[in-house]
């Protein structure tokens, strides 16, 4: 996800500089335009406002921060100090920090509505931002004054051609408060909890002039302020990706690519699916250790293993990696253990491929972004949406999914009816015990537009000989299921 800073904005639009809400808005505020910004007391309102008038002050444009029985001025500048995008030399002059409460109390709207044209004039400022609007509207003699009010900033707004934040804690979609009919736009933020889990939202409920994203998006705050994460299926792109006519690709173990003799086809998804110990991750490090001798660059998005650890595994069945991280041409993303949003997960998988323009892509712990949901019902139409973004980019992208049961009958598959929409070929690995064995089997369930040979087949791992797929494993039935039972003589291989 690009930043809103480098996102070509539209004709007559304000750039916010939030990463990710420019996106969200179809290409930045518009000029003039005054737009409601809703929230519970710590959704980060007073936050977004800041952000969006240090953006401007690096752009030149003054601002004018109006508080009504907000919090004191230097205790949120205080709050603000840590923040990477609060520059000093900004105060007072580019950002100035005006209290109107007294004005407010003595003086009514009338006054507040002349005190703030003064201000904007004499500073000749081109952002305008009133914290705690609420205030205003419990001062108001009547609702009638109070739309009286906000059409007056508007029409000063239009006249003088500044944009105006005002933010509020009151008013919800159910009980509109009389502000909301008239301005430009609403950005709602709060947090939504899920069990012992919980995330902040974003949603664009009203918007004039423009379309949006619409829905909830996911964002977050940090020391950089906060980032928005457009929910993916909202913003793929429309487009079909890049026709790679008759390249094909391999998995470099000859024994392997044996069994589909034509190759996958280039730009397309694999899912590699089986439990603990089956070997997917080496099948996955194999994928991409053949388009680095192919001399492609490669990306490896993982969960479970650190780089060093991944890669002393990996040389040990002789897939060398090390060479070609430090060449920067396979680039290792490690997710260190912790709680992740959907949204932020596709967001930096996608960034990490267009920065490094990786060609061969392997996420190895597809089950991560199942746990990163709260919303299961998303699932099939995020990852559709996740794998186009993939083959636009033209990406060929092999998935690790973890099934739960090491044997027994049933193979619970987490994306359910969507799967189809993952995975272009599947390939099912799996153990099975027989006469007190344990043998690793690995069977090809699909490729897209390619003959594949259908036979189970028992493939080795070593130190010595790395991975090594045998010809059919015979002499049993019911394999599939992990437990196989033994049809005649010993089990053998042709």
């Amino acid at each position: 996800m690009s930043s809103s800073e480098n996102t070509p904005l539209l004709s007559g639009r304000l750039a916010s500089g939030i990463p990710g809400l420019d996106e969200v808005l179809g290409g930045g505020l518009r000029r003039a335009g005054i737009y409601l910004v809703m929230g519970p007391p710590g959704a980060g309102k007073t936050l977004l406002a800041n952000q969006v008038c240090f953006h401007q002050a690096r752009q030149g444009m003054r601002s004018l921060y109006v508080t009504l029985l907000a919090e004191p001025h230097v205790r949120m500048l205080e709050h603000l100090e840590p923040m990477r995008f609060f520059e000093p030399r900004a105060l007072p002059d580019t950002v100035c920090y005006v209290s109107a409460f007294q004005v407010l109390e003595s003086q009514g709207l009338h006054g507040l509505q002349e005190m703030l044209r003064r201000e904007m004039r004499q500073r000749e400022a081109g952002l305008l931002v009133i914290d705690g609007l609420v205030q205003a509207q419990e001062q108001s003699a009547s609702p009638r004054e109070f739309k009286k009010f906000i059409h007056e900033l508007q029409t000063a707004a239009n006249l003088a051609r500044f944009t105006a934040l005002l933010l509020s804690t009151s008013g919800t979609e159910s009980q509109a408060s009389p502000e909301q009919a008239m301005v430009d736009g609403i950005i709602e933020l709060h947090e939504s909890s899920y069990g012992v889990r919980a995330h902040r939202e974003l949603r664009v409920r009203k918007f004039r002039g423009g379309e949006n994203l619409p829905g909830r998006h996911v964002f977050r705050i940090s020391d950089a302020g906060l980032e928005v994460f457009p929910r993916l299926e909202s913003r793929i792109h429309r487009q079909q990706p890049v026709d790679p006519g008759s390249q094909r690709v391999r998995f470099g173990i000859p024994s392997l690519d044996a069994i589909f003799s034509e190759g996958l086809a280039a730009g397309s998804t694999t899912l590699l699916l089986g439990p603990t110990g089956s070997g997917k991750t080496l099948l996955g490090l194999s994928l991409l250790a053949e388009g680095l001798r192919q001399g492609e660059p490669c990306l490896y998005f993982g969960f479970y293993e650190p780089p060093d650890r991944l890669m002393n595994k990996a040389a040990k069945v002789g897939i060398e990696l090390r060479p070609a991280a430090e060449a920067n041409r396979l680039s290792l993303q490690w997710q260190p253990p912790g709680e992740y949003e959907l949204d932020v997960l596709a967001s930096r998988l996608l960034a990490a491929v267009k920065a490094h323009g990786a060609r061969r892509v392997f996420v190895d712990g597809l089950s991560a972004f199942f746990d990163a949901t709260t919303e299961p019902a998303r699932l099939s139409l995020f990852f559709a949406g996740l794998t186009h973004e993939l083959r636009c980019l033209g990406a060929t992208t092999a998935f690790a999914l973890e099934t739960s049961q090491v044997f027994g009958p049933e193979l619970p598959v987490p994306v359910g009816s969507g799967i189809s929409a993952v995975a272009e070929n599947l390939f099912f690995l799996r153990h099975v015990e027989l006469r007190s064995r344990l043998h690793r089997l690995v069977s090809v369930l699909k490729v897209r537009d390619c003959e594949y040979d259908t036979t189970l087949r028992e493939f080795t791992i070593s130190s010595g000989s790395g991975i090594a797929v045998q010809g059919p494993f015979e002499g049993g039935e019911a394999m599939l299921t992990g437990v196989a039972r033994q049809t005649g003589g010993d089990s053998s291989r042709e």
